[in-house]
């Protein structure tokens, strides 16, 4: 039998964040929810389509059930009593989602170091779900925003996480470095600085993806997360957009860089676990 992509026990955490992102309950028939679920996870199509001893059930969808059968049955997380195919958050679901157990989160924890370490070819770097009053406060915002289904793609971004997410960095530009500064930053008349928030992957990158009925709700999250924004002066926001050769984001350096390497702007400041969730990188807007 194949080795298991993640065990049961390691897939509590994701599991419980995922069932909240989307408002808290899943249908467990709608395949695509365990297909973003994976994505989340950055599962290969080979760990996705591996079967279980006998050849007979496929690893991974077995994995999901039985990790929910256990948060069902040790931990009472699930609603024994929700429809059939409905996977619902109990009250103490919702809490171990603020507050999880420290096994919970040492499991994942250790899955996702492991992980890193023997990252399979082709796979993307799995995500650190955050916890803590402020990013938990982002990641709320970043949910439910809403998606047009029309021949234009059209994303509701969310004016409030923008704003939190400066709140969060004290008005203060991720990518200016203190110890040189060769960009002053511009006070306003009630105390604070001014910045701007850049989207790191953009409408444009998806647009014919959408189009073509491709794009994922993963993606879509991927859009509308606080992971896809970044805090910045009105100087270093222009000189992403129009450095030529073009700056590119890249996430496990945390830094933009050009493709020939010859020029990069290094994150100098970060909250925990900022951009690290999002597995989609690229210029944005």
């Amino acid at each position: 039998m194949a080795e298991q992509a993640i065990t049961q026990e390691q897939l509590f955490l994701p599991l419980l964040h995922f069932i909240s992102d989307h408002g808290g309950e899943i249908d467990r028939q709608e395949d695509r929810l365990l297909d973003a679920l994976a994505d989340r996870l950055g599962l290969t199509d080979e760990e996705r389509s591996r079967t279980t001893e006998g050849g007979s059930r496929n690893q991974w969808r077995s994995t999901v059930e039985f990790s929910r059968a256990k948060l069902l049955d040790e931990y009472r997380a699930i609603d024994n009593d929700s429809p059939q195919g409905i996977w619902r958050l109990t009250d103490r679901g919702r809490a171990m989602v603020e507050h999880p157990p420290s096994e919970i989160q040492e499991s994942f924890r250790e899955w996702r170091q492991r992980r890193l370490a023997h990252l399979p070819q082709d796979a993307l770097p799995p995500p650190f779900r955050p916890s803590g009053r402020a990013v938990t406060r982002l990641e709320n915002m970043s949910q439910g925003l809403t998606r047009e289904v029309t021949e234009t793609l059209r994303v509701k971004r969310n004016a409030g996480l923008a704003k939190a997410l400066r709140e969060e960095y004290k008005y203060r530009c991720q990518l200016c470095d203190d110890s040189h500064p060769d960009c002053p930053p511009i006070p306003m008349a009630d105390g604070r600085y001014y910045v701007e928030v850049h989207h790191l992957h953009g409408l444009a990158e998806v647009a014919a993806r959408h189009e073509h009925g491709q794009l994922s709700d993963s993606e879509y999250a991927n859009l509308t997360s606080w992971h896809n924004i970044v805090v910045v002066c009105p100087y270093h926001h222009m000189l992403i957009h129009h450095h030529d050769p073009p700056l590119e984001f890249v996430r496990n350096e945390l830094a933009f860089r050009t493709a020939d390497g010859g020029a990069a702007l290094k994150i100098v400041r970060r909250l925990e676990s900022h951009l690290e969730a999002t597995a989609t990188d690229g210029e944005g807007k």
